[in-house]
């Protein structure tokens, strides 16, 4: 579930993420998320793959 977040950004940060969300052909909310998501990932490692278990068990 998705849920609403008011934050504080510098008008020329905002600028520009508004015109690299139309590059990309996202919404500003989309391409912020990605953007998090990201970053998150960078710092924590790649969450794990629910399916793995099951594609190593057709390996075996």
């Amino acid at each position: 579930m998705k849920k609403p977040l008011a934050i504080r950004i510098d008008a020329e940060l905002l600028a520009a993420t508004r015109d690299f969300a139309r590059r990309d052909n996202r919404t500003l909310t989309n391409f912020i998320e990605t953007a998090l998501r990201r970053r998150i990932e960078e710092m924590m490692g790649p969450a794990p793959d629910p399916n793995a278990a099951k594609k190593k068990g057709h390996e075996a």
